[in-house]
């Protein structure tokens, strides 16, 4: 049995990727060769959170690690802090009981190519020209709505305030003023659908005042009260096609949390750190079943392929009567040559 031990040991200990046993504390007990070369770590040494759960905000007695959720996600790249800065790993996560204790064995080796992540790349492009179809197509009607329909309902209101004016017998004065308050309404809508399909501002004035406006056009469409804390690092150029997309994500999640959470509140917090923009979206909604709500919904479906193919990825924390909470990470910075 000893020589199987050292056997099994020295196996582990030239695996090529860093193999990590940790406690619920997040305390060392054992790593092998490949791992001490990655990080540099020690023995009794404190395994750093990555990046991303950092910047998580945690409900008491939840734990800070996202691979730790009862949902976890099979791989995860995000960046740990190792004795010469931070470095980019993926990772993943085992939880396992020995002696009635918890003990974690945590899997890290740098990001690689290979045939699956090729093909998953290959359905991310395909994802992504589906969305920017979506989105040419979305500014079609936004600006046939504008430019056409928008100006003739326009002009048959300007045409029925001249009439009304005219008017001198009550009961048809009460028709048309009916009249021009629908189409007072109807052009109000047109206004917002416009909005809705294509928010040109976000090209025009970038993602944070974007927002801002945003917020307050959604809390009178949603009579809802939201909050919105940013804190973004205007440090890199940010690509406006990536932060629309992110945008789409946001407004999914409110409108989602509006019409079938029944929120009457909502919040929205963003955060850079390094090339990373953070985000978590909250609501005290009706709340839903969040396991396996990647495959559900054809909006929660498009959240999820937006997130990968910004190189983030995005996670619903609900249950059964709320609250609703989203959190996730993108890439908003153009890397040379990309195009998207």
């Amino acid at each position: 049995m000893e020589m199987q031990t050292e056997f099994l040991s020295e196996i582990v200990d030239h695996l090529p990727e860093g193999m990590i046993v940790m406690d619920k504390n997040r305390t060392i007990h054992y790593l092998n060769e490949k791992a001490f070369d990655m990080t540099g770590w020690k023995l009794g040494e404190t395994v750093p959170y990555c990046t991303y759960c950092q910047e998580r905000e945690v409900e008491e007695n939840e734990n800070r690690c996202i691979l730790t959720t009862d949902d976890p996600i099979p791989f995860f790249n995000s960046h740990l802090a190792v004795y010469e800065g931070l470095e980019e790993f993926e990772m993943s996560l085992k939880k396992m009981t020995i002696s009635e204790e918890i003990y974690y064995v945590l899997r890290i080796r740098p990001p690689v190519q290979n045939e699956n992540s090729e093909r998953a790349r290959f359905h991310e492009l395909l994802v992504q020209e589906t969305l920017l179809a979506q989105e040419a197509e979305r500014k079609r009607i936004a600006m046939e709505l504008h430019d056409h329909i928008g100006q003739s309902v326009y002009s048959i209101f300007l045409g029925l305030e001249v009439i009304k004016q005219n008017i001198s017998v009550d009961k048809y004065q009460n028709h048309v003023t009916n009249m021009v308050n629908v189409m007072e309404k109807t052009l109000q809508d047109i206004k917002r659908l416009t909005k809705s399909l294509r928010p040109e501002i976000v090209y025009d004035i970038g993602l944070e005042k974007s927002l801002v406006q945003a917020v307050k056009d959604w809390k009178k469409l949603y009579q809802i009260e939201i909050f919105l804390d940013m804190d973004i690092n205007r440090e890199h150029d940010l690509d406006p096609e990536k932060e629309l997309h992110l945008f789409r994500i946001i407004q999914e999640s409110i409108t989602n949390s509006v019409r079938h959470g029944k929120a009457n509140y909502f919040s929205i917090h963003l955060k850079s750190n390094y090339q990373y923009i953070f985000f978590q979206l909250y609501d005290n909604g009706n709340g839903f079943i969040s396991e396996g709500c990647k495959t559900k919904g054809l909006g929660l479906k498009h959240m999820y392929e937006r997130c990968k193919m910004l190189d983030g990825d995005i996670k619903w924390i609900s249950k059964e009567g709320g609250p609703t909470r989203v959190e996730g990470f993108v890439s908003l910075i153009k890397a040379e040559g990309e195009r998207i």
